[in-house]
């Protein structure tokens, strides 16, 4: 019994252990959706334009400061001489202290100006609004430039992996035809001609590692992460297969696209600086108030007295010199070039959704015809294993078939990552947003 309850914990102890250590190891793994959160996270471009939304927001405040009144404080001391007298009567008289002191708080507020104050608060809120979108337009494109970092990093892992199996499938080639050359039933040309062939995979998963290292560098730099730091990705080659309708797409892209949204804003920017360049010569009305202590009133010219003062002003501008009109020039200028940037986007973005549609159609027939290149270079494998078993064909007949087989295998996972980017393509071009 007790031989029994001691296997029992050895079992239930290798069970939690072999759970622990597979579940290190997924911790270990960075999946696409922890990728783009660490590149939405740690990425500079982006606090930049975070800042720039606190710009503007700033900048909109100050203009709201000038529906309140502004108040100042002033103090001053001024000594003067000769002191201004008089002779009546044979007397003199002091006209004005020697030494001066005034101290006084003054309030004055624009009343009215035809709008111009709403107008710029306006037109500054339309820059923050397009600095928030610009955040949306960034936030954008570091998602999908992971997204095509990560599955580029993902398709070489695997394509290595296809690599080592061919290498290792050459190399038990070797083994068995030395063992065939010691019998006599096969030639050193076939070892010769097997090491050509293992020399070149190799070279090539050279090439694929180089490739993969860069890669990984890239998206590192996407993450925020140091160049030495380990990273290990995990996912699959795999989307789905639903249709797409066209013209729902294009029409869902120009509604979301950030870009577009960005065009907008500038021109309704455009639109509000030529409103505001509209009201150039408007009259303006403001009041003002002043209270303060100064000395120099009779009869005791050395005592401080309070004062005031309080009035109204109106301006009205008569010349400026065309000043208005050519601001209005400008603005109109500018609505222009936004209308022209505006109808171009939508052109550009038509094409690039149509383009991306046909990508991914073309790479989903890709798919099932690399599938069927598979199966076909499996099955030659099967039987020219038979047939040299049988002695029909030579190893290397044999080699060739199974090269076959790992270039279709290649070929396969290339239309797979191919049709992945293409499907995170139209997802970019129709303007979605993924989370």
């Amino acid at each position: 019994m007790k031989f029994y309850l001691k296997w029992i914990f050895i079992i239930i102890f290798l069970f939690i252990a072999t759970n622990i250590n597979a579940q290190q190891a997924k911790s270990d793994s960075l999946l696409l959706n922890e990728a783009i959160k660490l590149a939405l996270t740690n990425q500079p471009l982006l606090q930049e334009a975070l800042h720039q939304v606190d710009a503007a927001a700033a900048k909109v405040k100050q203009q709201k400061s000038f529906y309140y009144p502004n108040v100042t404080g002033d103090a001053s001391y001024v000594r003067i001489g000769p002191i201004p007298t008089i002779q009546f009567g044979g007397l003199g008289f002091t006209l004005a202290p020697d030494n001066n002191y005034d101290a006084h708080v003054s309030a004055s507020e624009l009343l009215y100006d035809f709008g111009r104050r709403d107008a710029l608060v306006n037109l500054t809120e339309s820059y923050k609004l397009s600095s928030q979108d610009k955040i949306k337009l960034i936030k954008n494109n570091l998602t999908y430039q992971t997204i095509g970092a990560f599955y580029a990093a993902l398709f070489l892992e695997k394509s290595i992996e296809v690599k080592d199996e061919q290498i290792n499938t050459l190399k038990q080639h070797i083994e068995i035809t030395r063992k065939k050359v010691q019998s006599g039933s096969a030639t050193d040309f076939d070892i010769l001609t097997t090491e050509v062939r293992v020399a070149s995979a190799e070279n090539e998963k050279i090439d694929i590692q180089n490739a993969l290292a860069k890669e990984k560098i890239y998206l590192k730099s996407l993450l925020g992460w140091p160049s030495n730091k380990e990273l290990n990705i995990t996912g699959v080659l795999e989307m789905d297969s639903s249709g797409v309708s066209l013209d729902s797409l294009i029409s869902e892209a120009l509604s979301k696209r950030p870009e577009m949204k960005l065009a907008q804003d500038a021109e309704n920017s455009a639109v509000l600086s030529k409103h505001i360049a509209s009201l150039e010569d408007k009259p303006s009305l403001s009041v003002m108030a002043t209270y303060g202590f100064k000395n120099g009133f009779e009869p005791n010219l050395d005592v401080l007295r309070g004062n005031w003062a309080a009035g109204i002003n109106a301006s009205l501008p008569i010349f400026n010199g065309n000043l208005k009109d050519a601001k209005i020039e400008e603005a109109e200028a500018n609505i222009k070039t936004s209308s022209a940037k505006i109808l171009e986007l939508e052109r550009s973005i038509k094409a690039e959704v149509e383009q991306a549609a046909a990508n991914l159609n073309a790479s989903r027939l890709k798919i099932k015809t690399s599938a069927i290149q598979v199966n076909q270079a499996k099955q030659a494998v099967s039987r020219a294993e038979l047939q040299y078993k049988a002695g029909v064909i030579t190893n290397l007949d044999l080699i060739d078939a199974e090269t076959s087989l790992s270039a279709a295998e290649l070929l396969q996972l290339r239309v797979s990552y191919e049709n992945v980017i293409n499907m995170f393509s139209l997802k970019e071009a129709a303007g979605e947003t993924i989370n």
